[in-house]
């Protein structure tokens, strides 16, 4: 069995309407792994990761660890529900979800 839906943001909060409609069409359970500078959105002290944290306790979040740590930012600086992945673990979301969108 496949899981929900997978959303891969792929623009920075800042430049692109991206999360936001991303967050309006977003259903319970399921999920969103952040991409290339859509990462910004989890700049700490931000108004993008301030609304990510608004989301339900059952959508799952992840970053892909290599564009965070080329733009400059911590994995320390995290929050505990962001799971950090790499480029095997992209493909086996992927896999496993149902449907993906691409924002």
């Amino acid at each position: 069995m496949s899981a929900p839906l997978l959303h891969i943001l792929r623009h920075s909060p800042s430049a692109n309407s991206s999360l936001a409609s991303c967050k309006r069409v977003l259903a319970s359970g399921q999920s969103i792994l952040f991409t290339e500078d859509a990462v910004y959105a989890l700049l700490p002290g931000s108004a993008a990761l301030s609304s990510i944290g608004l989301l339900p306790g059952d959508v799952r979040l992840y970053v892909l660890e290599t564009d965070l740590l080329a733009r400059g930012l911590a994995l320390d600086d995290l929050p505990s529900r962001v799971q950090p992945t790499g480029y095997a673990g992209m493909v086996r979301l992927c896999e496993q979800s149902s449907k993906v969108i691409s924002w």
